[in-house]
C-alpha cells in the first residue's frame, strides 16, 4: 500500500496560481485550472469564483485520496509516495 505525502494548503494555493478566469455570455465568472480534471467552478464575482474553485480543488483532492485515484500534478508541488509498510517500521 502506498501513502501519498504533501501539504494540501500549498497544493491548493499552487493550483489557484495557475487558474484561469473568464466571463461567460451571462456575466458569470468561470474559473478553472488547466489540465486538472474537475478543478473548475463559477461565481458572480472573481472572489466568489476563486473561493468556489478553492472548494472544488480541495473536494476533488480529498475524494481522489479516499478512492486511491491520481491527483493532478501542479507545477511547484511534489506529491511523494512512500510504502506504508516501510513507514510503519
Amino acid at each position: 500500500m502506498k501513502v501519498r505525502h504533501f501539504v494540501l494548503s500549498r497544493y491548493v494555493e499552487a493550483a489557484l496560481q495557475h487558474a484561469e478566469y473568464e466571463r461567460d455570455e451571462n456575466g458569470v465568472i468561470i474559473a478553472r485550472v488547466p489540465n486538472a480534471s474537475g478543478f473548475f467552478s463559477q461565481g458572480d464575482t472573481f472572489e466568489e469564483a476563486r473561493e468556489n474553485l478553492r472548494d472544488a480543488i480541495e473536494g476533488n483532492v480529498v475524494i481522489a485520496l479516499q478512492l486511491g485515484l491520481n491527483i493532478p500534478q501542479i507545477e511547484g508541488v511534489t506529491i511523494e509516495e512512500h510504502d506504508a509498510e516501510a513507514l510503519a517500521a
